[in-house]
């Protein structure tokens, strides 16, 4: 709008104001109409994707509805279930099966240490105690290496120039007679050094060079994949720069061995001599800097240490005892191979964790009571049959002839006897057969074996017919909720006399009022809506059809047939009704031609299933509605509604600027005569001023 100077009836008396918006009024009228014309629009597009929601929904039902699991629901019976169980896929065989016998259930291989750990059984071992702490309550004696066990995580960068491999640095002397643990991703790898090998997928190529490692995989790495890695070193080393604010250095493990300790902070030697509380105190020359404690690990630096030496280089090198023990077991996946490192500042559960948590696939338990320790493997079933390879056992313990075992020697495995680790044997239809596991499945059906015995046992599998019903009423609920929400919308009043609201109107009303308005307003705006009346007609048709396949039974090829009719209350708009003894009926005569009464297949309309049908039709009107009203992500541009209502935003635009310049022009008229009348009363006060003075 114009800003122009405006006299409004100082001169005429005129409410000018007031004139100038009754005309106003009046000239607003076709603007009024365009802001009409667009609310009825959006509340259309509203109503449109409300009710295509519906359609949506529906076609996922006939989606769900097109998958044989539908309509293949399998129910199974057992003739003593406290011998067998069994549960059925969708795609099982209707039938019997018989287990005529079980000679012998699968279990898992066991092995129990042979004698109590502890020296003393009125004091024994602590599980939560460090080894170290308490190698002397153990009966047999720990045999310690002096090194250090050191667990990393590495983060691979993805290197461009060779993204199969990863490097890092070695946190001490690499003991090359101990083998690296190296797991990713859960999976646990075999570590290798010769660069000949062909990689296998479980396999690693270990080099190292300058006090760093690489470890080089069959395929790439992507950054960011975090690699644990566990390895023994001959002598640990840590490497620090002094800054202002250096408090303490952490080192990676504890239970230290004070003479193994060196460190030096940049040209100073640094010594040790014994504290308090264990702790050692460290020196340079005669001034303390510092402490450590060997069980932990842990260096503290005096609180002017940083100041002092800011900038100086650390290096410290040092040692722990350790011990090691080695496992197998044979497994579903092959023979897997452990090797277990345990520094003196570990705990029994420590070693627990370890096995436990390894892919070795065993189970470490220790009974407080018999102060002893069994191995249990999880996987059920013989999976080594030689009895010329490690004797047939499935847990291998390092033999005696070996060096010392932690396991073997100090956790008394020695000489230990290895039972279970047997195959399910059992009698099938007549055939004898085994499995590695007492539930495994057959033909689509999966049984479960209690327990032994040799009375015949018959498992029977039959239709869920409930479940099957359930599935088919579940999609006639959904068909008739669509039904219900088309028809309601087609009936749907139409009040044309109650157009949109103004602004200026809804001043006037109560918020009651409002929407009391606004509901008829908007009501009936679909009423009978070509596009949904055609697919209310084109479903109601595929409905009724019969489906013309050769492979469904002539009885099952209607959905009458099944018990599945039109209501006879014609305003409910053709929903559905089902006979429920019927259908259950058909189901369990005849489940497959129900099934291809919804789902059959075909080249024409005539011999697709009913669920078949409805999906194009569905989906056709679906498409058509979207064209139509859009989604909730499409722009206006994108849909036929959205395009009108930009073209009554432009009008509405334009009309607004007319508008503006009409009360700009009424405004500029009213100015012209009130400055008119101004003058006029200005020269007659003038003239009766002369008059009088004459």
């Amino acid at each position: 709008m114009t800003s122009i100077q405006r006299i409004t009836g100082l001169a005429s008396g005129m409410d000018i104001d007031s004139i100038v918006e009754k005309m106003m009024t009046v000239a607003k009228q076709p603007l009024v109409k365009l802001q009409q014309q667009k609310q009825i629009l959006e509340w259309q597009e509203e109503d449109y994707r409300t009710l295509n929601q519906k359609y949506f929904d529906f076609r996922s039902t006939l989606s769900n509805m097109k998958l044989t699991s539908k309509y293949r629901a399998r129910t199974t019976t057992s003739s003593n279930e406290s011998y067998v169980t069994a549960t059925a896929a969708n795609n099982a065989s209707l039938g019997s099966t018989t287990i005529q016998s079980v000679k012998q259930l699968a279990t898992a291989a066991t092995r129990v240490a042979k004698a109590p750990i502890s020296t003393d059984s009125s004091n024994k071992v602590d599980l939560n105690q460090s080894l170290w702490k308490q190698s002397g309550n153990f009966s047999g004696s720990i045999k310690w290496s002096q090194g250090g066990v050191i667990s990393d995580t590495i983060t691979a960068k993805g290197d461009s120039t060779d993204p199969t491999s990863v490097t890092f640095d070695l946190k001490g002397t690499l003991n090359s007679n101990m083998p690296m643990n190296v797991k990713m991703n859960g999976k646990t790898y075999e570590v290798v050094k010769d660069p000949s090998v062909t990689l296998s997928d479980n396999q690693v190529l270990l080099t190292t060079a300058g006090g760093q490692a690489t470890l080089k995989f069959n395929s790439n790495i992507s950054a960011g994949t975090s690699i644990s890695v566990e390895y023994v070193v001959d002598k640990a080393t840590k490497s620090a720069t002094v800054s202002s604010d250096t408090k303490s250095i952490q080192l990676d493990f504890g239970d230290i061995i004070t003479d193994s300790f060196t460190m030096t902070v940049g040209n100073n030697n640094v010594s040790l001599s014994q504290g308090t509380d264990g702790n050692m105190n460290l020196f340079i020359g005669s001034t303390q800097i510092g402490t450590l404690n060997p069980e932990t690990g842990k260096i503290d630096f005096n609180s002017d240490f940083g100041s002092i030496y800011s900038g100086s280089a650390i290096q410290i090198s040092y040692q722990q005892n350790y011990t090691s023990f080695n496992l197998k077991t044979y497994t579903s996946s092959g023979l897997v191979n452990g090797n277990f490192y345990i520094g003196a500042d570990k705990t029994l559960n420590d070693v627990i964790s370890k096995v436990n948590n390894s892919n070795l696939g065993l189970t470490m338990y220790y009974d407080e009571y018999k102060d002893m320790f069994t191995l249990t493997r999880k996987e059920t079933g013989n999976f080594n049959s030689s009895s010329s390879v490690d004797n047939g056992n499935e847990i291998i313990i390092s033999s005696d002839t070996d060096t010392y075992d932690f396991l073997r020697d100090t956790l008394k495995f020695s000489g230990s006897t290895e039972y279970g680790g047997t195959n399910a044997v059992f009698n099938i239809n007549g055939l004898d057969t085994e499995r590695t596991t007492n539930t495994f499945a057959i033909n689509g059906v999966t049984y479960t074996l209690k327990s032994k015995f040799d009375t015949p046992v018959t498992v029977t599998v039959s239709n869920d017919t409930d479940t099957i019903f359930k599935n088919i009423k579940n999609f006639v609920d959904q068909y008739n909720s669509l039904i219900d929400a088309v028809q309601s919308k087609l009936n749907e009043d139409r009040y044309p006399d109650y157009a949109p609201l103004t602004d200026d109107q809804r001043k006037e009303l109560t918020d009651t009022q409002q929407d009391q308005w606004d509901k008829k307003a908007r009501s009936g705006l679909l009423r009978n809506d070509m596009t949904l009346k055609s697919s209310l007609s084109n479903m109601r048709s595929l409905i009724y059809s019969k489906v013309n396949n050769a492979n469904i039974s002539s009885e099952y090829s209607q959905l009458s047939s099944i018990g599945i009719t039109t209501t006879s209350d014609w305003l409910k708009g053709g929903k559905l009704e089902i006979n429920e003894d019927k259908l259950k009926a058909a189901i369990q005569n005849d489940p497959d031609s129900v099934e291809l009464l919804f789902r059959a297949t075909g080249s024409t309309t005539s011999e697709k299933g009913i669920v078949q049908r409805l999906y194009d039709s569905v989906n056709n009107t679906y498409n058509t509605i979207v064209d139509k009203a859009g989604k909730s992500t499409y722009v206006n541009t994108q849909f036929t509604i959205g395009k009108n209502i930009n073209d009554l935003t432009d009008k509405i635009r334009d009309m607004n600027d007319k508008l503006g310049k009409l009360e700009d022009r009424y405004y500029a008229q009213f100015t012209s005569m009130e400055q008119a009348i101004q003058k006029y009363n200005s020269q007659y006060t003038y003239l009766s001023s002369f008059f009088s003075n004459s």
